[in-house]
């Protein structure tokens, strides 16, 4: 069970790291131009830390994904599934449905390099951030406390 117990260590690393990211991106005042693209930059580094996680857990308890032309949809779809005798779900509904708008965002500001970043569209994506992110945290505190069950 050696393996579970390094999944908690990178864990607990990983989930300081998105809370404090999710506090920087929540408290960004989107009426100044110039914080919105920092707030783009943040969302980025608040997706990639949960996904980061998500592979890890992945890695913890099953195969790898084959299909690298969706590995970032599939790593949701794969962690918002139960895994019989393996492992629970680790997102709910709410959270997947969540990350994925994320990941979508994420995948659309890495690749729009000529796009300017509206108010109203960033601030919706914020509304989500701060709405979700306690079902989120919450669905990862159950999934430890599974992880915990292991060792």
């Amino acid at each position: 069970m050696e393996k579970y117990a390094i999944l908690l260590g990178y864990y607990d690393k990983q989930l300081a790291l998105v809370q404090k990211i999710q506090e920087q991106i929540v408290n960004v005042d989107l009426s100044y131009y110039e914080s919105r693209y920092v707030f783009a930059l943040k969302t980025q580094q608040y997706y990639t830390a949960i996904e980061d996680l998500l592979k890890q857990i992945a890695k913890s308890f099953e195969n790898h994904i084959q299909d690298l032309s969706m590995f970032h949809k599939e790593l949701l779809v794969r962690l918002h599934t139960t895994i019989p005798s393996i492992r629970p779900s680790v997102l709910s509904k709410e959270s997947f449905l969540f990350l994925d708008k994320i990941r979508a965002f994420r995948h659309f500001i890495r690749h729009a390099y000529d796009c300017e970043l509206q108010e109203a569209e960033l601030k919706e994506i914020q509304n989500k951030l701060k709405n979700c992110c306690e079902v989120l945290e919450k669905d990862f505190l159950e999934f430890r406390k599974f992880v915990e069950s292991l060792i």
